[in-house]
C-alpha cells in the first residue's frame, strides 16, 4: 500500500472520525456549518480502526478526529475546529479579540477535560461491556459538571449571548449525552 497522502488527491480536506465520538462530530459539524466541502472515513475504533497503518501515519495516539487539509494533520477536535474557522472563515463564532478568544479556548478545554470526560467516564464502562451500571460517583460527577454548564449558559449560549465554536463543541457532547438517556435535564434548566 503507498503513502497515506496518496488517498487525499480528490479532496483538500479529509476526515477520519468516528459517528459515536462526539469529538469527531464537533469536527463534522465546524465543518458543514462552514459549508467546505471534504472527505468523511468511518473509522471504526471498536474493531482496531485506529491502528491501521494508513491512520497510525497521520496519528500515532490512536485516536479520532484526524483532519487533514493538504499536508497539515490535525488530531485533536479543539485544534481542528478553531483551525477551520481561522483558516476558512473568521467570524464571531471565534473572533480575533484575545480576550474573547481565550474565553472560547477556556470552554472547549473545559467541554474536553471536564464534560466530554465525565461523560466518558460513565459511559464507556457500560459501552465496553464492562459493567451494566454507572457508578454512583461517576453519575454525581456528570451532573455537577451540568450544574456548571447550566450556570455557563445563562445567556442562552456557552458563553454569553451569542453562538461561538465553544457551542458546536458542546453541542456534539451534549447530543450524545442526551442519546445515552442517563441522566434528566429537568434540573438544569438553561441547557
Amino acid at each position: 500500500m503507498g503513502s497515506p497522502w496518496e488517498t487525499f488527491k480528490m479532496s483538500t480536506l479529509n476526515l477520519f472520525g468516528s459517528s459515536v465520538c462526539p469529538l469527531s462530530q464537533s469536527v463534522q459539524m465546524t465543518l458543514d456549518l462552514l459549508k467546505l466541502d471534504y472527505k468523511y472515513t468511518e473509522v471504526n475504533v471498536d474493531d482496531g480502526g485506529t491502528s491501521t497503518h494508513d491512520l497510525l501515519a497521520l496519528n500515532p495516539h490512536k485516536s479520532v478526529p484526524v483532519l487533514v487539509d493538504s499536508n497539515l494533520v490535525i488530531t485533536e477536535s479543539s485544534s481542528a475546529i478553531t483551525y477551520l474557522i481561522n483558516q476558512y472563515s473568521p467570524s464571531q463564532l471565534y473572533p480575533l479579540c484575545a480576550k474573547k478568544k481565550s474565553q472560547i479556548d477556556q470552554r472547549l478545554q473545559f467541554n474536553i477535560g471536564r464534560f466530554y470526560m465525565a461523560l466518558n467516564e460513565c459511559i464507556q464502562p457500560v459501552y465496553m461491556g464492562k459493567t451494566s451500571i454507572i457508578e454512583t460517583e461517576k453519575l454525581d460527577e456528570l451532573k455537577e459538571v451540568l450544574m456548571w454548564i447550566n450556570q455557563m449558559t445563562v445567556g442562552g449560549y456557552v458563553l454569553d449571548n451569542s453562538m461561538t465554536i465553544a457551542d458546536i463543541a458542546f453541542l456534539s457532547t451534549m447530543s450524545t449525552l442526551e442519546a445515552c438517556n442517563i441522566v434528566s435535564f429537568y434540573p438544569y434548566k438553561n441547557i
